[in-house]
């Protein structure tokens, strides 16, 4: 749109095309809403400004079209084969967004700013200015190249971020990830720092393993009890949607949230990535939990097969049940559709003895999810 705007021949009649409404709405009816908050709160905020500026610098025609995504239009086609291409590159483009001082509107108008604006504006200038932990570096890189590679899907660092926000992320496991992801828990190198004295560096070590108890050993190598059945449950739950085990690793666990699902046309499948990311955090962090009872609660004792078992369907329905109680009716519009609901659980629900039309908001109904392998 920029580009457009930019390079064309301002005395040359123009017409712009968009799959956004968003973008064209910004740069037509809202126009003056944006500029006036100084576009502090507009996604790519700059870009939409420039492009604003080059518009008004315009003196023949523009207009603005509208035509639907993903339908077949080539222009559109080829302009998104182009943003994959440009998404793919190592190194981004430098794009000239410079104003002209006489089309220039700086910062916001007093009239407009409001706290959560002002707020949202310090927070976007400190965010810009910090510097990313090389351990939380090497965890995103992780994660993103495994999702490439499960999913052939080239995600943003940022979007790990912004995935674990999902509201499908319940707050305890959110908090965990973002841990993990930081390298935060006190766990394997972090125990060998020079000030730690003897005793304690032995908590390095995993006592089953022998091997440096770090994060990527705990939820993905790690042999003492817990983690190989507990993947083996996700898995055979996983196993009643028909769709490919997408594997247990850090991009599809730590960042499952960020996973796609397609079906043979190319669409999303939008229930079972919500069903992923419920069952894959549900379950990564179950493993980190048993590992901190086996280890400082029971003094190194394993949990039998049963009591993982037990824990697993407990914690999966318990899950079920939130989810539930997140789609009563007296929520009005915060609470989850009910279809929504339906639709997420339904491949894994135990079914046996038969369920009722109106399951997910009756309240009277017990609902569990499968035991085995579908």
């Amino acid at each position: 749109m920029y580009l457009a705007s930019s390079r064309v021949d301002i005395s040359t009649n123009l017409v712009l095309e968009t799959d956004s409404k968003t973008v064209m709405d910004v740069l037509t009816k809202h126009w003056r809403k944006h500029e006036d908050e100084g576009f502090l709160a507009t996604k790519n905020g700059h870009v939409m400004a420039a492009t604003l500026a080059a518009l008004r610098q315009r003196r023949a025609h523009t207009a603005f079209r509208w035509v639907k995504g993903h339908s077949g239009h080539p222009r559109n086609e080829g302009a998104d084969l182009l943003a994959g291409l440009g998404a793919a590159k190592a190194d981004a483009d430098n794009l000239d967004l410079t104003i002209p001082p006489s089309f220039h509107v700086s910062g916001a108008s007093l009239a407009f700013m409001t706290q959560k604006l002002a707020y949202h504006a310090i927070s976007t200038h400190r965010a810009s200015k910090l510097v990313p932990r090389p351990s939380a570096a090497v965890n995103i890189e992780r994660i993103v190249d495994d999702i490439q590679v499960t999913c052939a899907h080239l995600i943003k660092d940022s979007s790990v971020w912004m995935a674990l926000r999902k509201k499908d992320v319940t707050r305890e496991c959110r908090q965990f990830m973002w841990k993990v992801i930081h390298d935060a828990y006190m766990v394997g190198r972090h125990w060998l720092r020079p000030s730690m004295p003897d005793p304690l560096r032995e908590r390095a070590v995993c006592r089953v393993c022998t091997d440096t108890e770090s994060m990527d050993h705990i939820l993905f190598h790690c042999s003492a009890r817990g983690r190989e059945e507990i993947v083996e449950l996700l898995r055979c739950a996983w196993s009643h949607t028909s769709r490919p085990w997408p594997g247990a690793s850090w991009g599809t666990m730590i960042g499952a949230p960020c996973l796609a699902f397609e079906d043979d046309k190319g669409e999303r499948l939008l229930s079972i990535e919500r069903l992923w990311t419920i069952l894959a955090t549900e379950a990564t962090h179950l493993i980190w939990k048993l590992r901190c009872e086996r280890v400082i609660q029971n003094e190194g004792r394993e949990f039998s097969a049963d009591e993982i078992t037990n824990r697993w369907y407990a914690s999966i329905n318990r899950r079920l049940t939130v989810d539930r109680l997140a789609a009563a009716k007296f929520l009005g519009k915060r609470a989850l559709k009910l279809d929504v609901v339906e639709a997420t659980w339904y491949p894994i629900l135990d079914r046996s003895n038969g369920l009722p039309l109106n399951w997910v908001g009756e309240g009277g109904v017990l609902v569990g999810i499968r035991r085995g392998q579908g």
